[in-house]
């Protein structure tokens, strides 16, 4: 698959690595015209699990279990 070329080679590589591994893929950046939907689309065309954060319900857990 070609990734876009925008993202660093280090993008590359760790997108790669995940898929290879079956890992979902959250991609996260600053509100705008930056290229994650974009990305998004492109990697759940070719069958990756993948999610934007504004998709997702994020959960914080900070207090320490007895």
């Amino acid at each position: 698959m070609k990734l876009p070329d925008y993202l660093t080679p280090k993008q590359h590589n760790e997108i790669n690595q995940a898929i290879k591994k079956k890992t979902p893929i959250l991609i996260t950046g600053r509100q705008g015209p930056t290229g994650k939907t974009a990305l998004k689309n492109l990697l759940k065309k070719e069958g990756v699990v993948v999610f934007e954060q504004h998709d997702c319900l994020i959960i914080e857990l900070n207090e320490i279990l007895p």
